[in-house]
């Protein structure tokens, strides 16, 4: 990623998973005031909680400049110290009132992709206004009507059983499920562009066939024993150009088809 990345006091679980976005970990105040004063212009931060805020919020009341700063809140803000991070920073995602995000080690996952701006690390329904807002792995919202999960003769989308799920690739509303590059597809032109790009240059790749495969038999990432749904995942993104010949076998073997016929579908 472009921007620097800073972890806010140090848990040794929540660093181990997100290892991956090399996050310079901030212990003391004068670690995160120096952090926010030098990376003022673009950076993502990560508190696991509210707690960890009042050394984020001494930092940046003090800076008088306002870049892009990007904060995930694993933990709950509430009042008027949400008003406030909303205000010092541009995108804020925090567990608040009404917000599901995906687990730490899934969200780990999709703000280390390459295409995590296409990919969901959570959202929220608001029944009143009848729409879904969703947040992406860049942390910036999507806001969808809730009329576009009606499918006639489909399940019925239940706003009141929403989650992000697959390592942020599918929205789930009841029996419902939408793909994310799906809904992107439909509500943002510059992801529209990207699928078209990556379709041109991935629609016969490995991961797609595999992808396309595990959706027509209904399996979950979950359901392949010995592969991990965090590796299932990296293959359909086309993260892994070819995988190793157990993984093949393994697969092949569940979907009940020669290794070798996977990538035919």
């Amino acid at each position: 990623m472009a921007e620097a990345v800073f972890l806010i006091d140090h848990e040794e679980k929540l660093a181990k998973h997100f290892a991956a976005l090399r996050p310079k970990v901030l212990r003391s105040p004068a670690e995160v005031r120096e952090a926010f004063e030098t990376h003022w212009r673009r950076a993502l931060w990560i508190a696991p909680a509210a707690s960890s805020m009042q050394r984020l919020l001494a930092a940046s009341l003090q800076g008088s400049r306002k870049g892009d700063q990007r904060l995930l809140v694993l933990g709950r803000i509430e009042g008027a110290r949400r008003e406030l991070l909303h205000a010092l920073f541009r995108f804020v995602v925090a567990r608040e009132e009404g917000v599901k995000l995906l687990p730490p080690d899934e969200i780990a996952e999709v703000l280390a992709s390459p295409q995590r701006d296409d990919l969901f690390i959570g959202g929220a329904v608001d029944a009143a206004d009848r729409v879904l807002v969703l947040y992406r792995g860049n942390l910036e919202s999507l806001v969808v009507p809730l009329a576009w999960f009606a499918r006639p003769g489909g399940p019925r989308a239940e706003i009141d059983d929403f989650e992000v799920t697959d390592f942020g690739q599918t929205v789930r509303l009841g029996p419902f499920e939408a793909a994310a590059d799906a809904i992107l597809y439909e509500f943002d032109v510059e992801a529209r562009r990207r699928a078209k790009q990556r379709s041109i240059e991935k629609d016969a790749s490995f991961g797609g066939a595999l992808r396309r495969l595990r959706l027509q038999r209904g399996l979950r990432r979950e359901d392949f024993d010995g592969i991990s749904a965090k590796e299932i995942a990296r293959i359909e993104r086309g993260e892994v150009a070819k995988p190793h010949a157990d993984t093949l076998a393994t697969l092949a073997a569940r979907f009940g088809v020669k290794p070798e016929e996977i990538e035919t579908f």
